[in-house]
């Protein structure tokens, strides 16, 4: 009886901490990010350990389990808007890219801005579509889909702009059935089995936004900045605004997304 009431009590507590992080978030990304570039060390020593690939299964693993395997029906219905995406990216951020690259001197620096035109979508992006409330199942499916387009095209794609390719086909796949795959499998089918009757949801949103601040400090530890990167930045800058402009016109009348549960 004591033990039941102790768990009963530890759920106000976790609810508690799960809109902290919340409410918060944004500033927290900042100082998290501030902490990787002026302490990079021991984020370094944990990507070299491939920390960075384990942060993110477990921040998909977060995402999925607020997806029941029922809802993957929902990706029928946005398929053709799922076409329409993949399409006009794969022809227009490498454009932009190329355009983008035109702000920096030197083949390498050049090849690295068009690398940006020819990535898959980020795997985080998936997590943040799910705090934001989107489409957590389209979302995934983009970054399906934009990861094999990656590893059909990325090589041509980056031949015909004039920069080298060095795209492993085999590590990407790997990477995404590892890290994408399986961890968004295995939470879907928690929240489909619902082992725990949603009592685990508040220790899920704290695992998802410490996965995600985790990430972000392994990320920005493995920066080394230099006064001679700044035109890189600004072509990546541009490149970014304009993607985002791009993706804005993609959304254009696309459903609204509800709040995660």
């Amino acid at each position: 009886m004591a033990s039941s009431d102790g768990v009963i009590g530890l759920r106000p507590r976790l609810a508690g901490v799960a809109g902290f992080l919340d409410r918060f978030l944004l500033p927290l990304v900042l100082v998290v990010a501030g902490l990787g570039v002026v302490l990079p060390e021991p984020g370094r020593r944990l990507d070299g350990g491939g920390a960075i690939l384990i942060t993110l299964a477990v921040l998909v693993f977060c995402t999925g389990s607020s997806v029941a395997f029922a809802d993957i029906r929902g990706m029928r219905a946005a398929a053709g808007r799922m076409a329409l995406v993949l399409a006009a990216s794969t022809v227009i951020l490498p454009l932009l890219a190329w355009l983008a690259s035109r702000l920096v001197s030197g083949a390498a620096l050049q090849g690295g801005v068009l690398a940006a035109g020819v990535a898959p979508v980020e795997v985080a992006s998936v997590a943040l579509t799910g705090m934001a409330g989107g489409e957590v199942v389209v979302a995934a499916g983009l970054l399906i889909a934009s990861t094999l387009l990656t590893v059909l095209l990325a090589g041509p794609i980056l031949g015909l702009l004039g920069a080298h390719s060095a795209v492993s086909q085999f590590g990407l796949l790997s990477t995404l059935a590892l890290v994408v795959a399986l961890p968004l499998i295995a939470g879907c089918a928690m929240r489909t089995l619902d082992p725990f009757g949603g009592r685990e949801r508040s220790l899920i949103e704290i695992l998802g936004m410490a996965s995600l601040l985790v990430l972000l400090w392994e990320i920005s530890s493995e920066l080394r900045l230099r006064a001679s990167d700044g035109r890189v930045a600004v072509a990546l800058l541009v490149f970014l605004a304009a993607a985002g402009v791009l993706g804005r016109l993609l959304a254009r009348g696309a459903p609204g997304g509800s709040a995660p549960p």
